[in-house]
């Protein structure tokens, strides 16, 4: 009986070595990297229409002179002779050239080289707004702002594929709750006086912008809002529960994200939930039935114009609302597309989804599929006002795929109203203006960088044609179909690796942000 239990206990002992031998082979596997175009000095795109996104016109038959990744020439033609020996070409003949796209509500991590910016690039979007942020701490996780600036630098040389980072923001403030425990709670905004330290912290680290979040109290907020405006930064983000839409334009907000700020703001019963301090219960069937049959129409003009008069955007992320409404959808939760998640990302989709149908409840489908349908209708409405509508997905949310869910929220837009030349604006020339980079992205003109996308079709007659991309031009590189075609193949393989998992859990194991989180 001992030899038996002894045998046994070597059996144990030997299959723990080789479960820890096989979990440490998968942490250091390293993944396949997307190999970057070598960027060119001069480059000639001929013959090719441009979607001038300014003034509404495909000006046909142009040739585009690009040196060192900056337009420097745009002609009908340009002569053979002040061309540069050895200067690379390109055929445009028959296609359409728009400016590269931004995706104004993004969010990156560590493996985002690996697994995220190819597949931004394959569907031609070359700069984010990236969302989120760690708060200082090494985190195995959550990219940082040193990682977005390595990242930027190393698309600019050419040794990395990915999307410009053109503003970085910090961790979103909830309140305190978010903080890791090796930081003060206060410097979530817990208290007004913490929130206005976290301003001077997050500068010290050349934070652009803060991130406000749904929790971050009322007192805190105002304390945020006035610091960052003497310090020559700006917020953007959620609307906190207990700050009406109104207060946080006169506040100076940059830009509310996500779909419920007209849906919230323009109930009249909204004063009462704020009043309970219960964000839960804005969250109800119930609730969302009576935010649409309740909705104030009159409040929501008002908004609308103050928004517009104040250059407040918004960014309704409405792919994060269809995960609501199609929870227990076979073909929403089948989407090919899945092929490009990681395995244990595709899982947390998954589970969010389940989870979404469970809480729905009788009606719930009903209800949530209400409040998307009827958010998409306010965006029209919004643009319509005159607010600045941005492009933005959420990506990797659950469902929101990077990159390539541009493409649904154009659905949306178009949906909404707007038409495909100014749902295109929405991802081009709006997000560049909004970030100071009005004439040098977002455009195809002389001094604009040249992140150049070549289509198959004309995009302003139909939106959708910006799934058939042939080429895109970014950071001085050129990436033929093949090349983008590759790209997402690599994706598709890393993220299909068993290597995923024991990647993904010690990667979140070592992450302040991630298990403070968890930990929630």
């Amino acid at each position: 009986m001992k030899k038996t239990i002894k045998r046994i206990g070597k059996i144990l002992a030997w299959g723990l070595v080789l479960l820890c031998g096989i979990v440490t082979a998968g942490i250091l596997w390293p993944l396949d990297h997307v190999r970057p175009a070598p960027p060119v000095a001069a480059m000639t795109i001929r013959n090719v229409n441009i979607v001038d996104v300014e003034s509404g016109q495909i000006i046909k038959g142009q040739t585009i002179r690009v040196d060192n990744g900056i337009i420097t020439e745009i002609a009908p033609d340009i002569a053979e002779e002040t061309e540069e020996a050895g200067a690379f070409e390109i055929d445009g003949s028959g296609q359409f050239a728009i400016p590269g796209m931004f995706d104004m509500h993004a969010h990156a991590f560590k493996m985002a080289p690996e697994l995220t910016h190819p597949l931004f690039v394959a569907a031609g979007v070359t700069a984010v707004r990236d969302m989120g942020g760690c708060i200082g701490l090494a985190d195995a996780w959550v990219a940082c702002a040193d990682d977005k600036r390595a990242w930027n630098q190393m698309v600019q040389d050419g040794t990395m594929v990915g999307p410009r980072f053109d503003q970085i923001t910090s961790l979103a403030m909830n309140g305190g709750s978010e903080m890791p425990d090796e930081l003060d709670r206060a410097l979530g905004g817990a208290t007004p006086e913490g929130a206005r330290a976290r301003v001077a912290y997050d500068k010290a680290r050349g934070i652009d912008f803060l991130k406000t979040y749904s929790l971050l109290p009322r007192e805190s907020y105002f304390a945020l809002a006035e610091e960052v405006a003497k310090e020559g930064l700006s917020i953007a983000g959620h609307l906190p529960f207990g700050v009406t839409a109104p207060e946080a334009v006169a506040a100076g907000q940059r830009s509310f994200e996500h779909a419920f700020v007209f849906i919230w703001d323009c109930y009249p019963g909204m004063a009462a939930l704020r009043e309970s301090g219960d964000i839960f219960a804005a969250f109800t069937n119930e609730a969302r039935s009576r935010m649409i049959a309740d909705h104030d129409e009159a409040a929501c003009q008002s908004l609308r114009t103050e928004m517009a008069a104040a250059g407040t955007a918004f960014v309704p992320t409405h792919t994060t609302r269809k995960l609501d409404a199609y929870s227990r959808d076979a073909d929403f939760l089948s989407d090919p597309r899945l092929d490009y998640i990681p395995g244990p990302l595709r899982m947390l989709w998954m589970n969010d989804a389940a989870n979404m149908a469970r809480r729905a409840g009788e009606g719930g489908a009903e209800s949530y599929k209400a409040i998307y349908e009827f958010g998409i209708a306010q965006t029209g409405k919004a643009h319509r006002a005159g607010v600045t509508v941005l492009m933005g997905t959420d990506a990797p949310d659950s469902f929101a795929f990077p990159g390539l869910g541009i493409h649904d929220e154009f659905a949306h837009f178009i949906n909404a109203g707007l038409s495909p030349l100014d749902a295109l604006r929405t991802a081009t020339l709006a997000p560049a203006k909004f970030l100071g980079l009005e004439g040098k992205a977002g455009v195809i003109k002389v001094g604009a960088r040249a992140d150049i996308i070549l289509l198959n079709a004309n995009p302003l007659d139909d939106i959708q044609a910006v799934r058939g991309i042939d080429a895109v031009v970014l950071a001085a590189a050129h990436y033929d179909r093949k090349a983008l075609d590759q790209m997402l193949k690599t994706v598709a393989s890393n993220a299909g690796s068993w290597t995923m998992w024991p990647k993904f859990a010690w990667q979140i194991m070592r992450s302040p942000v991630m298990l403070k989180q968890f930990a929630d």
